[in-house]
């Protein structure tokens, strides 16, 4: 069982650890759903904690159809992140028909050489998930993907969630958006990717804007491990 909670501060972070949580994803603006944080939070945080940090690379929410200039702020904030000590990187860019965008995707890949990959809820954006994740299955670098399995009902996202892990070889499918207490026991007894990534789950009033409270985070780790 692998456990991932979103920290947005190094408070969040520290309470994420003591709650026996196994990794931090570490973003900004999470109201616009994640975006690369400041170089010096990702020093703190990498600084004051012993699990590992993966560390959001998203110049901007607008969409994941990036610019040549916002390509080169990727790879430049990957080779910062990198020499800050993170983890990971947790990364995603589609092209303008919603495909996986393969040339920048393989020139980011080159970039990350020593990290751990995590290919971003993008991929619920493509046409196909399952396709998409057949495709990454081929980069052996990439090590998780996070999706929510598409953009459809309860159902069907669980039903392109098991698609995708019979198509995905070692990429390890991290289950994310939605998940909480009251459910994930459930989805889990469906799914077993024995991955899963909370958010609001774990803040306080369920807020985006909110921090991370430890009893919140622990109810979930305790769910999950006991």
């Amino acid at each position: 069982m692998y456990i991932e909670f979103i920290a947005t501060t190094i408070e969040d972070a520290l309470i994420i650890e003591e709650s026996g949580a196994d990794r931090i994803e570490l973003v900004s603006s999470l109201a616009e759903g994640g975006l690369t944080p400041s170089h010096a939070l990702i020093e703190a945080v990498v600084n004051s904690v012993k699990i590992p940090v993966n560390v959001m690379v998203r110049p901007h929410s607008q969409s994941s159809c990036y610019s040549q200039m916002d390509f080169e702020i990727m790879k430049k904030d990957i080779q910062i992140i990198r020499s800050l000590g993170a983890n990971g990187v947790v990364l995603g860019a589609l092209n303008e028909k919603n495909e996986i965008n393969r040339p920048y995707l393989e020139e980011l890949l080159t970039v990350c050489e020593g990290l751990e990959i995590t290919f971003h809820r993008a991929i619920d954006d493509t046409h196909d998930p399952v396709i998409s994740a057949e495709m990454l299955a081929k980069y052996p670098q990439i090590t998780t993907i996070l999706t929510s399995g598409g953009h459809g009902d309860f159902p069907s996202r669980m039903k392109t969630i098991q698609q995708m892990k019979r198509v995905c070889g070692d990429i390890a499918i991290l289950v994310g958006s939605g998940l909480n207490k009251d459910n994930i026991l459930s989805i889990h007894s469906e799914l077993h990717t024995g991955h899963y990534h909370f958010g609001t789950a774990v803040r306080k009033n369920n807020s985006i804007i909110e921090g991370v409270t430890l009893e919140k985070a622990k109810e979930i780790v305790n769910l999950l491990k006991k």
